[in-house]
């Protein structure tokens, strides 16, 4: 049994896998497709606080807030300085790193909400989370990073090659669900176009020799991480036992105290990137995986509670819970210089949801049933709209502003993203007409 439901309540038949909601509840007599409402988005998590109530609101409030900072931490004192000793081992340019290896990491969470969506839920979850973190990540990612940290320049080589790369992750998704049916061949396919992305990424530097006159290799990391002084890696000591310096003021004492618990479980939990440096980055992927997962769900609860459509919640609160390792990984990076990295592993993101946290769930799941998949796609004009408007609107302000990312493009990309939502959720509102249940008269609490 896990989170209150077990394998008595998917029953199997010959078209597939048949996911009830009694295996959200206590009850197994009670099937969705007998019902005449929606049901929230509160009952794909575990069967805890759906009750609505003010205090369950302001505690998963503040939980959130707490997990944002618990995040941070991950990001900036384990997964960004494993990246670091990563890219200085293997001899890898940080624009290549921001798209492969920090991509994937920060993608992990979208990867367990397409497994679950696939094989679980068996609903449309996954291209709706890869819409709604697609259209934040680059966004959001690129006007965090050019409003709150320095000017930084950002090569046109890296930006370009992954914009067209993700072009072509959007037309393959298009194409696949054409028919709203996704057969084995095409997941394959997906799945495979990956590995020639990643083959190109590994012989990137050759590519560049040949097509451009200037290579210049800004961004290739010639220092040992281990052994600078400026920025030094923090090991299991620094962790735990650095406090404020006597004679500063309270709130560094507050903050020190609000955060030194998250600081000593992840110490405890994660080695410190001054040791096995890979262990230390697949720990940080679990953490960030979640953390995401808790934030998504203390914030359903907070939606459910103050009676947020479910549709609002996605393409808001739920689109930025799943995307905000990769906002703070890539703000963290953006403040070391890294302008590339952090551009590279917004695009890469969204790369790597299509190609695998899609590709992957369908391709196992179609070999398993031995069925295609059926996948609503009426929307798909909608959504390949919005992708490939996103990535025009990141890439043509870089290219006005002579691919310098600063306040600039951060405000039009903010501009942007709020526009986006203005639009998206008046048109959810004006065009939904979704009767939602009652939890408490269908017992789902």
């Amino acid at each position: 049994m896990i989170f209150g439901w077990d394998s008595s309540d998917i029953k199997q038949f010959e078209d597939g896998w048949i996911h009830y909601a009694s295996a959200y509840r206590s009850e197994p007599d009670v099937d969705v497709n007998d019902l005449n409402c929606t049901l929230p988005a509160i009952v794909e998590f575990p069967n805890f606080m759906r009750r609505k109530s003010w205090i369950s609101a302001v505690v998963c409030f503040f939980l959130s807030m707490y997990l944002f900072v618990f995040l941070a931490i991950v990001c900036d004192d384990y997964l960004v300085p494993a990246m670091e000793r990563l890219c200085y081992t293997l001899r890898m340019t940080y624009d290549v790193a921001g798209a492969t290896f920090l991509a994937a990491a920060t993608s992990a969470p979208e990867l367990f909400v397409n497994f679950v969506g696939t094989f679980v839920t068996s609903g449309d979850i996954g291209v709706g989370t890869v819409v709604g973190s697609s259209v934040f990540n680059i966004l959001v990612i690129a006007a965090v990073c050019g409003i709150l940290s320095q000017p930084v320049k950002v090569g046109w080589w890296p930006v370009t090659r992954d914009t067209i790369w993700y072009l072509v992750a959007i037309a393959a998704l298009t194409i696949t669900l054409l028919d709203s049916q996704v057969m084995w061949y095409e997941a394959l396919t997906l799945f495979l176009l990956y590995f020639v992305y990643l083959i190109l990424l590994i012989l990137d530097r050759r590519i560049q020799n040949l097509v451009r006159k200037e290579h210049i290799e800004s961004e290739l990391l010639n220092e040992d991480p281990l052994t600078r002084e400026e920025d030094p890696l923090k090991g299991f000591r620094d962790h735990v036992c650095t406090k404020p310096e006597p004679g500063s003021n309270i709130c560094k004492w507050i903050w020190w105290a609000i955060k030194y618990p998250a600081e000593l479980l992840l110490a405890c939990t994660v080695p410190s990137a001054r040791s096995i440096f890979f262990l230390s980055m697949l720990m940080a992927v679990v953490w960030i995986s979640v953390i995401s997962y808790m934030l998504t769900w203390f914030l359903t609860v907070v939606g459910h509670n103050l009676s947020i459509p479910d549709s609002i919640m996605g393409l808001t609160v739920l689109a930025a819970g799943t995307s905000v390792p990769e906002v703070a990984s890539s703000y963290i990076v953006s403040k070391k210089g890294y302008g590339s990295m952090a551009i590279c592993n917004a695009i890469g993101s969204n790369t790597f949801d299509i190609f695998v946290c899609l590709g992957l769930p369908w391709l196992m799941k179609s070999l398993i049933v031995q069925h295609e998949i059926e996948i609503d796609s009426t929307a798909l004009t909608i959504t390949t709209a919005m992708l490939v408007g996103t990535a025009f609107v990141l890439y043509v302000c870089l290219l006005a502003n002579r691919f310098w990312l600063g306040k600039v493009v951060g405000w039009i990309c903010l501009a942007s993203y709020v526009a986006f939502l203005i639009v998206a959720c008046t048109l959810e509102m004006l065009l939904a007409a979704t009767n939602n249940c009652d939890l408490e008269e269908v017992g789902f609490v």
